[in-house]
Formats: C-alpha cells, structure tokens, sequence
C-alpha cells in the first residue's frame, strides 16, 4: 500500500490550538498570537515571517473545506491507491479510487474565469483600500479624540465631564470591534470641538486583520483566474458543441 507524506507545517501549533478546537477558539486564538507577533508590536527580526505564517495558517483553519483537507493531510489519510478486498475470490486488487475527468474547458469558460477573476481581483483592491482607509481614520480620530470613562445613565446614554470641567449627557455610541463590556461605566473618546461627539475606545485590530485576510485572499484569488482564463484563450480553446 502506498505512503501518504504529512505536511511540513502543522497549522495547529503554529496558531497554538489542539485539532479537536473549535473555529471560535482557533479565530481567538489567532487574535492573540496576532497581537503578539505583528511587526509593529515585536521588534524580533523573525517576526514579519512567523506572522505571515500564522496568517496562512488561520486562512487553512478558518475554512471548513480547506481545514478539512489540511486535517485528512495532516493525518495521512488523504485517500490513495489502497489494497481492497473486493474480488470475488477475495484478493485484494490494488484499484485505487475513481479518477475525476478532468474539466473541458471551453471558451466560454474560459472568459468567464478571466472576467470574474478580474471582478475578484477589484474587490480585493477595495477591500485592501477600505482596510487602510479604516485604519486611517481610527488613527486620526485616536489622536485627536480624548479619552475618558463614561458613566452609563440609562436609556442608552452616558454621561462624563471633559478636560475643562465641562458635563456632558449624550447617546452611547454603537460598539464595534472588541469593544468595552457591559458593566456601569464605558470608555469612551470624546471631540474637543463637540464633547457630544463620542466614540467607543477600543482596539480595531481584530476588525483590521480580518479585512486585511479577506482582501488578500481575494488579490490572490483574483489574478490566478484571471491567469488561467487568459492562457485557456491564447490556446485558442475551440468553442463547445451545444
């Protein structure tokens, strides 16, 4: 019978989770060694590679089918030629499991993989721009917004006194993100030139990694369909009879 080789990497102890872990516990997981490996945080020469690592890991994990896959891999149990005792006079015989066909293309198919690889590939532009854009305005408003602990009122509003000694009530503001708990009091930052104008103080890195995950899935995505198309019409693929 012939052997399976494993894969080099296991995705599981580089995100620092058992296999049997949840997604809820591997997308926690990933969040905290994210924190702990960025290259703005860390300054180990290694780090920008083992966060790169780590990201390719929660990308495997984080997909039911690719996490799947990695797991039948990672088990040598990814199906092969297997000897099977399915003849009559109880042989084995080494038929390995059925071939798929491989796929026709036609032309049709192929400018579909070139158009829709090209429509992927703009949004993961979007979605890169939209990411930055978002980290951005965090950063500016971070700056220019003060801090202070609030004091839940009631009915949805919060109530704090700003830097002059002023006292303010206004609505609690929608919480994204990691956010703060529930308990009486909320961090908040407030606008100088409108203390009304608050925001929740807290980190949007989890918000940011996941955006940056799914723009470059879709920048990676996007180009190898577009690449495949085009190669299937300069083979000048003949269009299939209907």
């Amino acid at each position: 019978m012939p052997t399976v080789a494993r894969v080099s990497t296991d995705f599981y102890a580089v995100i620092g989770v058992d296999a049997s872990a949840s997604g809820d516990e591997i997308a926690r997981a990933f969040r905290s060694r994210a924190k702990q490996l960025h290259p703005d945080t860390n300054d180990d020469p290694d780090a920008a590679l083992r966060f790169n690592e780590l990201v390719v890991a929660y990308g495997v994990l984080s997909n039911h089918r690719t996490r799947r896959e990695f797991d039948r891999t990672r088990d040598g149990s990814t199906p092969g030629v297997a000897a099977m005792p399915d003849r009559a006079d109880g042989r084995a015989s080494t038929a390995g499991p059925p071939v798929a066909r491989p796929t026709r293309w036609t032309r049709r198919r192929a400018w579909t993989a070139l158009l829709a690889g090209a429509l992927v590939t703009v949004l993961g532009v979007g979605a890169a721009v939209l990411t930055w854009q978002l980290h951005q305005t965090d950063a500016r408003r971070h700056t220019r917004f003060h801090p202070v602990t609030a004091v839940r009122a009631g009915d949805g509003d919060i109530t704090f006194a700003t830097a002059d000694g002023r006292f303010v009530r206004t609505r609690e503001p929608q919480q994204h993100g990691e956010g703060n708990n529930a308990g009486p009091t909320v961090a908040v930052r407030y606008d100088p030139a409108n203390p009304t104008h608050v925001v929740v103080d807290a980190s949007t890195f989890g918000r940011d990694i996941t955006l940056a995950i799914v723009a470059l899935k879709l920048l990676i995505g996007g180009p190898v369909f577009m690449v495949l198309g085009a190669r299937r019409l300069r083979a000048r693929v003949p269009t299939a009879v209907r």
